[in-house]
């Protein structure tokens, strides 16, 4: 499972967003060499170079209308649709399972005020993914990129190692144990991993969705991308590949109406 984040655990009096987004993206080890040479494919046909970065707001701003910058801008309208067309195509396709954790800071501090969400998140995310590998009689890793923050990235490491490491052997009041998840947890950043650019494609439309307090049709990234991979039982997506914390705020927001 490859781990990416998109919003923050900055207070919103310092200019943080509403909402903290933790994703990730399930691939079996059997398909990760088709999809990423099917990746670097992509990547070689519009930037000649199959190493550059890809991720979702790098993609939305590479559109030539726009002002904002990318590392990855097109000067041409036509082939930015084309680039989008077949991204999406690619995302669409992929045989992949996404989990994503979606936490209501401002309600979430109500209730614990001197913690981290991101550790809930990844709490949250971890089991979701040893249910999947207890249904499946498999084993798992978690690949994240360590690194959290608007601008000034701040190393996160050694606060999640501790908790992979809870989760791994010992069960909690909070959490369930998660044998089948092995080794420490693996750190690397996104620019060198595939699977993470991966994931913040499929993440950033679950933040925006619930950032700007939308319905699942209303974004077309999500309806489209995202929400047809969300992991589901019996057709249910809520609570198991969408678990929204506080869950007494869910009221609030157009995607359960």
């Amino acid at each position: 499972m490859y781990i990416d984040e998109s919003g923050d655990t900055i207070s919103l009096a310092q200019g943080g967003k509403n909402f903290l987004i933790l994703t990730g993206t399930v691939i079996n080890e059997a398909d990760k060499v088709q999809i990423e040479t099917s990746f670097r494919d992509i990547k070689q046909r519009y930037y000649q170079n199959p190493d550059i970065e890809i991720k979702s707001n790098f993609l939305r701003y590479a559109n030539p209308d726009l002002k904002e910058s990318s590392p990855i801008k097109l000067h041409d309208r036509q082939k930015y649709n084309e680039l989008e067309t077949e991204m999406a195509t690619f995302l669409k396709n992929l045989p992949v399972t996404v989990f994503a954790v979606a936490i209501n800071k401002v309600s979430y501090w109500k209730k614990y005020p001197s913690q981290n969400p991101y550790e809930v998140a990844y709490i949250f995310l971890l089991e979701r993914f040893q249910k999947m590998l207890k249904e499946k009689n498999s084993l798992g890793i978690c690949i994240i990129d360590p690194r959290e923050g608007q601008v000034e990235k701040s190393f996160i490491g050694p606060e999640l190692d501790h908790i992979h490491d809870l989760l791994r052997w010992h069960e909690g009041g909070f959490w369930k144990q998660c044998p089948n998840i092995i080794e420490r947890v693996l750190f690397s950043t996104s620019d060198k991993t595939i699977g993470i650019q991966i994931t913040d494609l499929y993440c950033y439309p679950v933040f925006h969705i619930f950032e700007y307090n939308k319905t699942k049709d209303a974004y077309w990234r999500f309806k489209d991308i995202t929400f047809p991979k969300l992991a589901k039982i019996a057709g249910k997506i809520d609570g198991i590949g969408l678990k929204f914390f506080p869950e007494t705020t869910k009221k609030d927001f157009k995607y359960f109406t």
